[in-house]
């Protein structure tokens, strides 16, 4: 079969032909020659990155013709276009000629006021006892100030839930409003049993603190009086923190159904989350990108997405670049921006797809094997299941490509689309669902 055909040969042809004729005095090529520096002349007529309006490459002239006549493929180059990132989801228009009007976002940073840093504060309890055991195992100094530290805010956060009983009423937290009872039972459940096992640790009433222990006696509610395992708190704030999001972001692309053509979105995705770097690069390992076919009921298909972990704009007043600051993507994006972002960006690395799709038509495609569905997808786990959503809880940790919210972002966006995006019957893993047999919700706390 050959591999290089007529079209191939076309496309060359006539995207050279597109290019501006240079004076032979402001040919790059034309300082005294070399092996080294021949080559590296023609390498430089190819990439869009060493092109410009004043020395253009083939790729920077591709792109800028792509930019003008709407595309080389199905997805218009005026679309919209959404940035996802650790901040969140932003939507501008695409039709602008020189900037990206907002239209619509939704935050999804850490926020006290959206309910997430209580649950997460509390789910982290679990593996900070881990790492209290791995401390004590290898005879740390910081062992005893740290266990101690642990039990006086576990302390302390307890106290004020027990003050403040209607602190959810206060949230900006919809779907938490809608169950404020049983968030309650199981915060106050979940703070209760780790401050006992603390104390417990910190008395010597626990034979043998190490993992172990911890797995066996507070994971798994191995002691009696622990009649719901801490596995199922973690499960349920886990899940809490997530479902906020997952609504925002459906209401939002619901609610602009009428103004914005979804199936023309162009969506980048840069999200330096955390400090697992190697995270979350493609739509089976980024819960966030992979809801987005989900929540929008396929108007945003997976074609519409590119991953793109280096794709930091250009920002002002920023010495050290890893992501531009919260108020440039709250606000239109200027020019630079957004000219990044849509041209650069987006539609540099989509046009490269579609013209090599064209170029190579008579060369026999690889057929992706899509993964199997794991423990934690949705609809292969039920909201019963916590030991499935343990499993992926800890496939997340163990696995330096996968994003720490997968070990439940894989299922709620299909659970809650079954359910009819109605958040106020949904069955939540570990908050109203999972209970041991013949448990039915959170009991109140052991005095």
């Amino acid at each position: 079969m050959r591999l290089y055909s007529v079209p191939v040969l076309a496309l060359v042809l006539i995207l050279g032909l597109a290019l501006p004729l240079r004076a032979q005095s402001t040919d790059p090529c034309a300082a005294p020659p070399s092996v080294d520096s021949t080559f590296t002349c023609l390498f430089n007529i190819f990439p869009r990155s060493q092109g410009s309006a004043d020395n253009p490459s083939i790729g920077w002239a591709l792109a800028q013709v792509v930019a003008k006549n709407g595309g080389s493929g199905s997805i218009a180059s005026d679309g919209p276009l959404v940035i996802v990132n650790g901040y969140g989801v932003f939507v501008y228009d695409g039709k602008q000629a020189s900037a990206g009007k907002l239209l619509d976002h939704v935050l999804t940073r850490n926020d006290p006021a959206t309910g997430f840093v209580q649950a997460t504060a509390l789910s982290h309890i679990g593996p900070a006892l881990a790492y209290l055991a791995a401390l004590k195992a290898d005879n740390s100094p910081l062992f005893e100030k740290l266990l101690s530290d642990l039990e006086s805010r576990i302390a302390h956060a307890a106290s004020q839930l027990k003050l403040n009983p209607d602190w959810i009423s206060k949230l900006e937290a919809p779907s938490w409003k809608e169950r404020p009872d049983e968030i309650n039972a199981m915060m106050t459940y979940g703070m209760w049993m780790a401050l006992d096992y603390v104390q417990r640790v910190r008395a010597g009433k626990v034979k043998n603190f190490d993992a172990r222990s911890v797995a066996e006696d507070f994971y798994n509610g191995g002691d009696k009086r622990y009649e719901v395992p801490f596995n199922n708190v973690m499960i349920g704030t886990f899940m809490l923190a997530a479902l906020n999001s997952v609504q925002e972001l459906q209401m939002m692309i619901a609610n602009n159904t009428d103004t914005i053509n979804w199936a023309d979105a162009r969506v980048v995705v840069h999200m330096p989350i955390g400090t697992n770097y190697g995270a979350g690069l493609t739509l089976s390992t980024n819960q966030l990108a992979a809801a987005l076919p989900v929540l929008s009921d396929g108007k945003i298909g997976a074609e519409n997405i590119l991953i793109m972990p280096y794709a930091v704009a250009p920002c002002t007043n920023v010495s050290v670049i890893t992501q531009c600051p919260l108020e440039v993507f709250t606000s239109d994006l200027d020019a630079a921006t957004y000219g990044f972002y849509s041209q650069t960006a987006w539609l540099g690395v989509y046009n490269r797809t579609q013209i090599a799709r064209k170029a190579f038509y008579n060369v026999d495609d690889i057929e992706t094997v899509l993964s199997k569905q794991i423990p934690g997808d949705y609809p292969l786990t039920s909201a019963d299941d916590i030991d499935a959503f343990m499993m992926r809880l800890k496939y997340s940790l163990i696995n330096g490509d996968q994003l720490l919210s997968n070990s439940v972002g894989f299922w709620l966006p299909g659970a809650l689309k079954a359910n009819g995006w109605d958040t106020s019957t949904l069955k939540i893993p570990g908050v109203n669902a999972g209970f041991p047999k013949g448990v039915k919700r959170y009991p109140k706390p052991k005095s």
